[in-house]
């Protein structure tokens, strides 16, 4: 039975040889074609400016300068929308945690500062005309520990110090200023804004 298999497969192994060797030898002989074939044509070489003369194209470096250019636009403007929206949500949270210590309205604080003369002595952001240098600036009032270098920074002590700031300390330059507690209370919810 192997045999007769074997048998089989010799004319189809014979004619695989026979084009095998016809390919390699026509390799060799220079790539001449066969009797009853014709001849390849020579090809010219591709010449790109001439495929496409006419045709105004940009160049790799001007595309790539604009790409570059888009690209870094693109960037500058989504740090930018990032930024905006990270200032607009730490202000937001700033303003509800200083309504939630105070009980206050950090907006009518803001002008009782000017109507009670607040920014004649200190700087304070926010407040127009408020570049006092007598007291110190009130910028990151938030985040300080101590008020008026005496006190415990709570929201209690601060109403207090805002509404009488000589019933903390006998000897301290803020006057009094006749505000009454419950505008004080507006007053330090403004000063907890600020971070």
């Amino acid at each position: 039975m192997p045999l007769q298999r074997g048998r089989a497969l010799v004319p189809v192994a014979a004619v695989l040889l026979l084009r095998l060797t016809g390919i390699v030898l026509g390799m060799r002989s220079g790539g001449h074609a066969h009797a009853g074939q014709s001849r390849p044509v020579p090809r010219r070489d591709f010449d790109p400016r001439a495929h496409v003369a006419g045709i105004r194209m940009l160049g790799p470096i001007r595309l790539r300068r604009r790409s570059v250019a888009i690209a870094l636009a693109f960037v500058l403007l989504l740090g930018a929308g990032i930024y905006a929206g990270y200032q607009f949500k730490f202000i937001q949270d700033a303003r509800a945690r200083a309504v939630a210590l105070t009980a206050g309205d950090p907006d009518f604080g803001r002008e009782l500062m000017q109507r009670y003369g607040c920014a004649g002595c200190h700087t304070i952001p926010g407040v127009p005309r408020a570049q006092g240098k007598v007291g110190p600036t009130l910028q990151g009032f938030a985040a300080r520990v101590y008020i008026g270098g005496v006190a415990t920074n709570s929201p209690e002590t601060l109403i207090q110090w805002i509404e009488n700031p000589r019933s903390i300390d006998p000897k301290t330059a803020m006057p009094i200023t006749g505000i009454s507690r419950a505008e004080a209370r507006h007053v330090a919810a403004y000063l907890y804004t600020l971070r």
